[in-house]
């Protein structure tokens, strides 16, 4: 090889060796739904809700998918075996109400302006 092509190997070696150690774990919500070819679903938006006691992780979701049911799943890969007892069914207004909940606020508050000059006023004897 000439120097500058294994110069140049180097340099992008380099860079994606660093780009390695320095980028962080990805996340994403991964799963995807599952019908018969001719089956139309459409998913506008998915709610997730994330809770940790101890050692113990519950995830619940919530997607607002449109179509026929019949003929449907969705494919959620998860780390362990689930058991069926572990999935429930929850109440979409339970979730709306943590939506609500967390949703960012605006606040706003009005303090005098601590510049002003104040004056002090005297009686009249």
């Amino acid at each position: 090889m000439t120097k500058p092509v294994t110069s140049r190997l180097k340099t992008t070696v380099a860079a994606i060796a660093l780009c390695v150690a320095i980028g962080g774990p990805a996340a994403a919500f991964c799963g995807f739904y599952v019908a018969k070819a001719d089956s139309k679903l459409f998913n506008k938006s998915s709610k997730v809700v994330l809770t940790r006691d101890g050692n113990t992780t519950a995830i619940t979701m919530a997607s607002d998918y449109e179509g026929e049911p019949k003929e449907f799943a969705i494919v959620i890969p998860v780390p362990t075996f689930i058991e069926r007892k572990q999935i429930g069914v929850v109440e979409s207004k339970t979730i709306d109400h943590l939506d609500a909940y967390t949703a960012p606020r605006l606040v706003e508050y009005h303090d005098p302006d601590p510049c002003r000059p104040q004056f002090m006023y005297r009686a009249a004897p």
